[in-house]
């Protein structure tokens, strides 16, 4: 019998009462039909979330129902209006899916700025495709997404989809402003925990949220949520916006089941089921390792020709099929298919060292150019990436095993000083990758530069990079000529007219040194005077940030790493000219970093000089908004020194 009538039978023995209460059951019991009629028009945006967005979430519900350790529903409705082109990777409507996440259901209704239904897609008319990034051999990643193309803005688009999926150890969480120019008008997180089973919560920047608690599960609401501007060197988006993290302590991944509470359980998980057992290689090939080494004496010598072996004998190709995901495949696959993606190398490569008994630890990481780190406050599945930790007694040693190229030891702006979880049979363990000082991330240039009278010049570049460049710049010895050449040149656009005679490299992979010998000739270099000529004393800029000006800047700005400049040009003067005037000495030191320049007139060989020298130092750090003024000052302060000019006069 439908609700309504029984709650109206109840009061049919009170005529008085009885005509009112059923109205208002009724209303009550309509209430969340009317509420699913999206109010949609334009108009009816509060104008403060109209400043500054490309698209406005008019309405959100995620609600999360546990009905098992191994079945978890996920449900999502969504009214998004898109305001302009710049909008629509807001609109949100797709949903990714495999053998183990299925989606039961997806529509979509398009409605115009008044509020008039355009187009309504049922499930059937989403279109479908793999989900496979370039370099992956085989994946069963698919998404079904909603293919329109925009008649006009602004527009409406609701969305609802409902996923089925028997892995709960990711909990899908709750970031209600999921990008810049985003205002939110409502979002609402719904989490139903049916078993029971333990949970943990995160909370991250959620003042001034409304929050409802009942005995199987927790409802949160944020409001009226102005959109975030993009700041220049803003830091990352998750450490300002709000965010809501939850993880069950007992879980299943594609049919493994776990139980883990804190890093060290849940380590301990992950090296039992996805790891443990995964060592055994081919007689062959420790055969082959056994005469690599033979007569090397040192743990450290002994790594390091392993980890050269692998590099010569295995490519990176990505592999993400069910479990096969998370877990990597067995080493002897690898040795017999010479592939693997970055689980696969990354074990292979333990499993050598295991057979030489030389400790190495398998470790989970964020990868990426923006650090991101493993959240050492809240276990869960986290990371993209895994590297090989070698534990040593100074300074532990750091393996990235799916590259060809990158030195022993060195990780570079991809996964370094970042938090991260060694897998270890006694469990998980949050250590920090290697961390690159501004001291390390040094480039160092030594120029000569031979000035002739017509403003032509000779020019030999030296140039060695540490550290984090080092990273950047290496792989311009396999380039070809042409592309070397296209590099200079846009390098150095002030340059003109150049001509390279030679370029040569030396990658001094031991070291983690780069040396870049360039030798080029060039036209209009000094600007011609009544009386000599006018030259530029920085031959090369030095690189700085290109700041903008932000006035009522809203967020702290970042710099994540540090560099170190030092340049030496020396000038060899046309014969018979002389420097009129050098500038004088600048020294620049300021919380952000430092500036020194100095200009010398000189002989050698009986040939007169110019002879600059020039240190920046830019430190990593974290300042307030307010400081981002005196910071661009420092920058702009650098770029007017990069003009300094001297004039050169003929001898009388």
């Amino acid at each position: 019998m439908p609700f309504c009538f029984i709650m109206c039978s109840e009061y049919s023995k009170n005529r008085e009462v009885k005509n009112q209460t059923c109205l208002v059951i009724f209303l009550l019991l309509l209430a969340p039909v009317l509420y699913g009629q999206e109010n949609v028009k334009v108009s009816e945006i509060p104008q403060n979330l109209i400043s500054n967005a490309n698209a406005v979430l008019r309405n959100e519900e995620i609600s999360i129902e546990i009905e098992a350790v191994d079945k978890m529903n996920v449900h999502i409705k969504r009214s998004v209006t898109i305001l302009n082109e710049y909008g629509e990777i807001h609109a949100g409507a797709y949903q990714f899916f495999d053998t183990d996440r299925k989606i039961k259901n997806q529509q979509a209704i398009i409605y115009n700025a008044e509020g008039k239904e355009i187009k309504k897609f049922k499930q059937k008319d989403f279109k479908e495709r793999s989900a496979v990034a370039s370099g992956t051999l085989y994946s069963d990643d698919r998404v079904q997404y909603l293919d329109y193309t925009a008649q006009g803005y602004p527009y409406t688009i609701v969305y609802e989809s409902e996923l089925q999926t028997g892995t709960t150890v990711f909990i899908r969480p709750w970031q209600p402003v999921s990008g810049y120019f985003l205002s939110v008008q409502k979002s609402t997180y719904n989490f139903k925990n049916k078993p029971g089973i333990p949970f943990r919560l995160e909370e991250t920047n959620l003042e001034n949220i409304h929050k409802n608690s009942w005995d199987d599960g927790f409802s949160y609401t944020i409001t009226n949520v102005p959109a975030y501007k993009r700041e220049y060197l803003s830091p990352s988006f998750e450490k300002f916006v709000p965010n809501l993290r939850v993880a069950l302590n007992e879980f299943s991944l594609v049919g493994v089941k776990g139980k883990a509470a804190n890093w060290q359980e849940f380590g301990k998980w992950q090296y039992d089921y996805l790891l443990a057992g995964k060592d055994k290689l081919p007689e062959h090939t420790l055969k082959k390792i056994g005469t690599l080494l033979e007569g090397v004496t040192t743990d450290l010598e002994k790594a390091k020709l392993i980890y050269q072996y692998v590099q010569d004998n295995t490519r990176y190709i990505s592999v993400q099929l069910g479990i096969g995901g998370w877990s990597p495949m067995l080493p002897v696959d690898v040795d017999r298919l010479g592939y693997g993606d970055c689980k696969a190398l990354t074990n292979y490569t333990k499993a050598l060292l295991d057979s030489q008994e030389i400790t190495s630890h398998y470790a989970v990481v964020f990868g990426g150019e923006e650090r991101k780190d493993l959240d050492a406050n809240f276990a869960t599945m986290q990371g993209n990436h895994v590297i090989l930790n070698i534990p040593q007694e100074e300074e532990d040693i750091w393996l990235e095993c799916t590259s060809k190229t990158t030195p022993f030891n060195y990780l570079g702006d991809f996964t370094d000083n970042r938090n991260v979880l060694l897998i270890k049979p006694d469990g998980g363990e949050i250590v920090k990758t290697k961390a690159y000082a501004f001291s390390e991330n040094l480039m160092e240039t030594h120029t000569k530069i031979v000035l002739e009278e017509s403003g032509d010049f000779n020019a030999t570049v030296k140039r060695t990079s540490g550290g984090i460049p080092y990273g950047n710049i290496y792989h311009l010895m396999s380039q070809t000529r042409n592309d070397q050449i296209l590099h200079y040149k846009e390098r150095w656009p002030h340059l003109q007219e150049l001509d390279f005679q030679t370029i040569t490299f030396e990658n001094n992979r031991q070291d983690q040194k780069f040396t870049e010998l360039v030798q080029f000739k060039g036209k209009k270099l000094t600007s011609r005077l009544a009386n000599g000529f006018l030259l530029g004393v920085n031959f090369i800029s030095v690189a700085t940030h290109e700041v903008p000006r932000i006035n009522d800047r809203k967020l702290p700005f970042e710099i994540e790493r540090g560099h170190s400049y030092k340049d030496t040009f020396e000038f060899h003067l046309p014969k018979g000219y002389m420097a009129e005037s050098i500038p004088k000495e600048e020294n620049i030191e300021t919380e952000f970093g430092i500036y020194v320049v100095r200009v010398k007139a000189g002989e050698k060989e009986g040939v007169r000089t110019i002879e600059v020298s020039r240190e920046y130092i830019l430190y990593e750090g974290e300042w307030k908004a307010d400081k981002y003024s005196d910071f661009r000052d420092f920058i702009k302060k650098i770029d007017s020194l990069n003009n300094q000019k001297t004039i050169l006069v003929a001898l009388t």
